[in-house]
């Protein structure tokens, strides 16, 4: 894995050139920073947290000179710029926090942060290539797609009607074996949670739904005892299955309906299959119902299954990541912000916080007391904020970027129609998400195409990750633990499935229950290994 520090914004820029950065964003509304402290002092009073003192010294290598949170929402809301804006000028990029979420193990299923703080970022775009016939059913996205002028994350989001949510499955989420796998990103409809049916579906026809009960989530079919009441049922372990009053014991968040599932040989291991103890009597808490800081970090922590040791381990492999001491927190620490009303001083503990936890930052800040609602709504110009245009490339004209979307009816718009959404928050996690260090076109392959795909994982697929360096088949271990390969055949088509090398002879193994048993050809003759499939994106029943 490779370090984040090359991307994460780092907090090394001089005191000199901090406060220069914030005199030209206070002079782009006309301020200055004493007329922002005698603002400050007028709305929120001299003795508030929200008061911005005339001295305040900004410090990128010290994190005590950072604004607190409250001062930071001043800022926002007399400049009329947006707080993630600030937060972006001080060196946090708060579009970064899930990349962290997602790299972080978890033993337990977790709801994911699925929000663009900046929807003015830049994101890489692509357009489709000229094609006189349809796309053939397997091939790379390089022959299928080229890239195009980047263009803003908002305008890439209005594509689609945001609805879904999305959750990281744990290692030792029983029910969601085998039908997902460990580390897997599903995502969620919340349209589909009544798609309940009153037995155990066969094998590849399943419904899984994300559940939040008593002792976190769980990714589980659903068994209906009663308009109310419900089973957690996982067919490999029948020993633990647990009745659930909906309302009281649990409530669906919603069906799950896709799944990005990494496939590599180390990651068919299962997770650890212990029976769930279950914690102390909780009813899930009601959705937008403001709680105290640190109420939400404590009940965050044990639907977590975190104890403060390990919460403190975790933080430690954060601030390794990261290079940046100011991301570990003590166990002691992370005891006293449970015991206290006041949040962090440093901004990096609130941040290790909410990957921790899986706490979103808005409900972090909305928990600390912070008056969101005197947020400003402006976002800052790109001259203010370091938004960077991917690949080095000089800001596009928007009208440019705009053409992208217009009139489109190829491949592309297709397979977005197909998916209904661009999941943007993952953008920052495609190496860890594929296995990849630098993620190409050539990478990743279309196999949405192909109607009768030989291996079930690749039912509904539509994108497989492929490691091109990993040209040579392992050793099969056992039925399922064999890993997937890309061959290219002598006619230029692919076949995707488990597959050996036999002296000179290349065998594609058929699944069972597949037609035509396996298919033999001669190696480097009349068909080749291309790489080992990592991942796959596909829809669920």
């Amino acid at each position: 894995m490779y370090r984040i520090a090359a991307i994460w914004p780092r907090m090394d820029i001089s005191a000199n050139r901090r406060a220069h950065q914030v005199r030209q964003i206070l002079a782009s509304r006309g301020l200055t920073l004493y007329r922002v402290s005698e603002r400050s002092a007028e709305i929120f009073g001299r003795s508030s947290l929200l008061h911005v003192p005339h001295s305040l010294y900004f410090d990128g290598g010290d994190p005590s000179s950072i604004p607190t949170f409250h001062q930071m929402l001043a800022l926002s809301h007399i400049s009329g710029y947006r707080l993630s804006d600030w937060f972006a000028a001080f060196g946090f990029d708060l579009d970064l926090i899930p990349r962290l979420r997602l790299l972080v193990p978890r033993k337990r299923t977790t709801l994911l942060d699925s929000r663009v703080h900046d929807l003015h970022s830049w994101i890489v775009w692509f357009t489709d290539r000229a094609r006189s016939v349809p796309p053939p059913p397997i091939a790379p996205l390089g022959q299928l797609l080229a890239l195009a002028a980047p263009v803003r994350a908002m305008d890439l989001l209005a594509l689609g009607e945001k609805r879904f949510l999305y959750g990281k499955v744990g290692e030792e989420d029983v029910y969601a074996f085998p039908d997902l796998a460990p580390g897997s990103i599903v995502r969620i409809d919340p349209n589909r949670s009544d798609e309940m049916s009153p037995g155990v579906g066969a094998p590849g026809t399943r419904r899984l739904f994300f559940v939040e009960h008593e002792f976190g989530y769980s990714c589980s079919q659903l068994v209906m005892l009663a308009r109310d009441r419900v089973v957690l049922h996982s067919p490999e372990i029948p020993c633990t299955q647990i009745e659930l009053a909906l309302g009281k014991d649990a409530r669906i968040l919603g069906r799950v309906d896709a799944e990005i599932r990494p496939v590599a040989a180390h990651d068919r291991e299962r997770g650890a299959t212990r029976p769930v103890v279950r914690a102390k009597q909780r009813s899930p808490a009601p959705p937008h119902v403001k709680t105290a800081l640190k109420d939400l970090l404590q009940s965050s922590r044990l639907r977590a299954g975190l104890s403060f040791r390990e919460a403190s381990s975790m933080s430690r492999w954060i601030a390794n990541l990261l290079s940046d001491e100011s991301y570990f927190a003590a166990t002691s620490t992370l005891s006293d912000y449970e015991t206290l009303a006041a949040p962090p001083r440093h901004i990096q503990k609130a941040i290790t916080l909410c990957v921790l936890y899986a706490i979103g930052f808005q409900e972090f800040l909305g928990a600390s007391g912070l008056p969101l609602d005197r947020e400003g709504r402006d976002p800052m110009p790109d001259e203010l904020i370091p938004r960077e245009v991917p690949g080095g490339r000089s800001r596009p004209d928007l009208a440019v970027g705009r053409e992208s979307f217009s009139g489109q009816s190829g491949f592309l718009d297709a397979l977005i129609r197909r998916w209904e959404e661009v999941p943007l928050f993952l953008r920052h996690a495609l190496g860890e998400l594929t296995s990849l260090t630098q993620v190409s076109l050539s990478d990743i392959f279309w196999v949405g195409g192909d109607k009768a795909p030989i291996h079930p994982l690749l039912a509904r697929a539509s994108l497989v990750a492929v490691n091109r360096r990993i040209k040579k088949p392992a050793r099969w271990k056992g039925l399922f633990d064999q890993p997937l390969y890309l061959v290219l055949k002598r006619d230029g088509g692919y076949l995707c499935g488990c597959c050996a090398l036999h002296e000179d002879e290349l065998v594609v193994q058929l699944y069972p229950g597949v037609p035509l048993g396996a298919r033999r050809f001669r190696n480097g003759i009349d068909a080749e290994v291309i790489g080992q499939v990592t991942t796959i994106l596909r829809r669920l029943g």
